[in-house]
This record gives structure tokens, C-alpha cells and sequence, in this order.
């Protein structure tokens, strides 16, 4: 009866949902600065007639909202349901629904998680006299930029049980009993999702290297001291940090990906800046590659003349999802859509903040398929071309409600 009643309730929000995703997808904000985003979200839960607190983040300029539905016996379990809110700044390739803020774009899905999260809100609540327990909604800011927004909101107490109604830093006590996020994903089709136990996702740094040399005329390269070549060898010999300095079974990968130098063709610049990240499972072999990362610049760069400062970032710890309330909630997937449209994932090298809610309570991350034959619904994450196939919109609406009314 529950799962009858809650797929009539998402079917009733399937438009609404679409027009949430669109409306955020053409306004999209950076990291720290989803205010308008906030706003519209305010407004939907409150058209919606739901309990919410808002301001978490504030002193980071962001504007998250903690939320909550009640069904029955509300003060038996809690379980939390999350989804960010930020951009990528990207330039999105041209189409009817795209961005109308020049160089910025939802390429991450982020629009496509807070429509199913109030699509899910507003099932819940149609459906409140059938399920037990209070469902809070974390709409978070912030995932795309250290420190992370879910970082900040658990050092603001948003998983506690009062937090829709006391607000950031005056929420206290007893902690929610878990908490369930979902993440769009082009490889799988529209209509499936995938789990995967334990390790998942990657720890990630951040880190910058600033090579400094001495400038001068490009025709005198006696009279300075190179810090692109230096940088280039730097660069070149941070390859075997990973291959040479950690267990081969231990998942690690070390890339630059940006390389600031110089402004003239005949012009030797004075610094040059790389920029890269760190992406490891293992605390202890995270640890012995930072060190060697920092012993390999500075003697690098200090054969050619040059200084090297590193600055490594600690960045998102690991996702690790709890074995039983994954096990759990892939079961109650297999219950909604069926075991074929129910997929185990592989490990991944990329990073989620989502990782620092399980620190505190069992946590689930897991995928939802939106790939198709549309435009760019088969194009990566983080790339301009990146759009999802909308009928995953209603699996992804239905899941959160049905994992959030079965898990509580």
C-alpha cells in the first residue's frame, strides 16, 4: 500500500520536479553563494506547508536549509535525505533549457538532485499518514569547494533531530539515525540506480606548488633561473611519487591540472605556479604521499636553482558507506524498480563531501542513472556539453521518498 501510494504521490510531482530542475538549471550559483537558489527552495517548502530552518552556512555567504517531514509516530526514527545546490564554472554549450549566467553551469547534476529532493519532500508529505518517523532534508551549499558545505553543516549541527527548528549552531542532541544521497551518473541509463558497500569514493587534497625562480630576457637564460624548467621537472618527476613511494594495491592518483608561468614569449617569468590534487582510500598512504610530494618538489626544483613551496590542502575524506543501511537500501531498491534496473558500482577516484555526514551517522551514497540518447546525456560530469536524460527525474524522486519512508 505504501509503495502504491507513494509512486501515485511522485507520479503527481513529475512535472513539477521537471519545472524545479529546469528553473535551477537556467540559474545556476557558485559555491557559497546559492542565495537565490535557497530562496526558490524556501518557497517551494512553504507552498508545500513543511517545518524548515534556513541561514546554515551564513557565515560562509551561503544559505542552506535543513527541512523536515513528519509521518507517523515522528518522534520513533529519523533518517536524513541530502542534496547540494552549487555550480561548476563552466560555459555551457547552447540549448532551449541552458544557463543564463555567462560562465557558470550545473555540470555536477546539482540542479537535478534538489528537484528529486523536493519532489521527495512533497511525496512524503501527500503520504505522511502511511510511514513512520521524521525525514529530515539537508539541502546543502558548498559541495564543489573545500571546506564543503556538509563540513560546515555538521559543525553547525544540522544532523541533529532539532535542526529544522532551532537553526545553524543551536541545534543539540540525539543525532539522526542515518542519512541517504543520491548522485546523478551518465553511464548508467535513465531508470536505473547503483550501489556499492564500503569504500566508494576517494579521499581528495588539493595542492599548489609555487616554483620560484629568477626572471629576466628570454635570450639571457644564463643570467636567471628557470622556474619552467624546474616546473617541468618537477612535474616529470611527481609521476613516480605514486609508482614508486606507496603499496600498488592501495588506489592513489596524483595530477597536475593547471600550470601558471610567464607572459611574454621572450620573457623568462620569475614564478610558476602548478596546481593539482591528491586522491587516495588510505589514511596512512595519503599521509606518506603528501610527504613525498613535498621531498620531490623542493629537491627537484633546488637542482635547477629553483625554490619550491608546496601547499597541500587536506581536502573530503573518503565515502565509505555503511554496509548495513547500503545492503538495506539496495533491497529497497530492488522493491521499487526491480533487481534489473539495480547495479553494483565500481570503486571511483573521484571526491564527494558527503563523506564527512558519515563520519557521524551510517551513511549511503549512492548513483543514479541518467543517460539517454538526448544531447550531451552521455557526456561526463564537469564537462559543457553535460545534461541528463529528465525521466530519471522521477526514479530519482521516487527513490529518495521510498528509501526515506521504508528506512525511518
Amino acid at each position: 500500500m505504501l509503495k502504491s501510494a507513494l509512486l501515485t504521490a511522485v507520479e503527481a510531482t513529475r512535472e513539477n520536479v521537471v519545472q524545479h530542475r529546469r528553473h535551477l538549471h537556467r540559474h545556476p550559483e557558485p559555491s557559497f553563494g546559492e542565495t537565490k537558489t535557497s530562496a526558490y527552495i524556501a518557497a517551494a517548502l512553504r507552498s508545500i506547508g513543511i517545518e524548515f530552518s534556513d541561514g546554515w552556512c551564513a557565515e560562509h555567504g551561503a544559505a542552506g536549509i535543513v527541512a523536515k517531514v513528519e509521518g507517523l509516530d515522528a518522534g520513533t526514527r529519523s533518517m536524513a535525505l541530502r542534496a547540494d545546490m552549487d555550480a561548476l564554472p563552466i560555459q555551457e554549450v547552447e540549448r532551449p533549457h541552458a544557463s543564463a549566467v555567462p560562465g557558470w553551469m550545473h555540470a555536477c547534476g546539482h540542479d537535478a538532485h534538489t528537484a528529486c529532493l523536493l519532489g521527495a519532500v512533497e511525496a512524503l508529505h501527500a503520504t505522511r499518514d502511511q510511514w513512520s518517523g521524521t525525514v529530515h532534508c539537508v539541502f546543502q551549499p558548498g559541495e564543489e569547494t573545500l571546506p564543503g558545505g556538509a563540513s560546515i553543516l555538521v559543525q553547525e549541527g544540522a544532523l541533529h533531530t532539532n535542526a529544522p527548528t532551532t537553526g545553524p549552531r543551536m541545534a543539540g542532541g540525539p543525532l539522526v539515525d542515518g542519512i541517504v544521497g543520491q548522485h546523478v551518473y551518465p553511464q548508467l541509463d535513465a531508470g536505473t540506480v547503483g550501489f556499492r558497500s564500503g569504500a566508494y569514493m576517494a579521499a581528495a587534497d588539493e595542492l599548489r606548488i609555487r616554483i620560484v625562480g629568477k626572471g629576466g630576457h628570454a635570450a639571457l637564460p644564463h643570467r636567471t633561473v628557470d622556474p619552467i624548467v624546474a616546473a617541468a621537472h618537477v612535474i616529470t618527476a611527481l609521476q613516480t611519487v605514486v609508482s614508486r613511494s606507496c603499496d600498488p594495491t592501495q588506489p592513489s592518483v596524483l595530477t597536475i591540472g593547471k600550470i601558471r608561468g610567464g607572459y611574454a614569449r621572450n620573457v623568462i617569468p620569475d614564478e610558476v605556479v602548478l596546481d593539482g590534487t591528491l586522491r587516495t582510500y588510505d589514511m596512512a598512504t595519503a599521509e606518506q604521499l603528501r610527504s613525498a610530494i613535498e621531498r620531490v618538489a623542493v629537491a627537484t626544483a633546488q637542482a635547477y636553482g629553483a625554490i619550491a613551496e608546496v601547499d597541500l590542502a587536506i581536502g573530503y575524506p573518503p565515502v565509505v558507506n555503511a554496509p548495513a543501511l547500503t545492503e538495506s537500501c539496495r533491497k529497497r531498491a530492488i522493491e521499487l524498480i526491480g533487481a534489473q534496473h539495480v547495479v553494483e558500482l565500481p570503486l571511483r577516484m573521484t571526491g564527494e563531501d558527503f563523506s564527512f555526514y558519515q563520519r557521524e551517522v551510517e551513511g549511503c551514497f549512492y548513483r543514479l542513472g541518467t543517460g539517454g540518447d538526448g544531447p550531451g546525456c552521455r557526456s561526463g560530469l564537469h564537462t559543457a556539453q553535460f545534461d541528463i536524460d529528465e525521466r530519471a527525474l522521477t526514479t530519482g524522486t521516487a527513490m529518495m521518498a521510498w528509501l526515506a519512508a521504508t528506512e525511518v
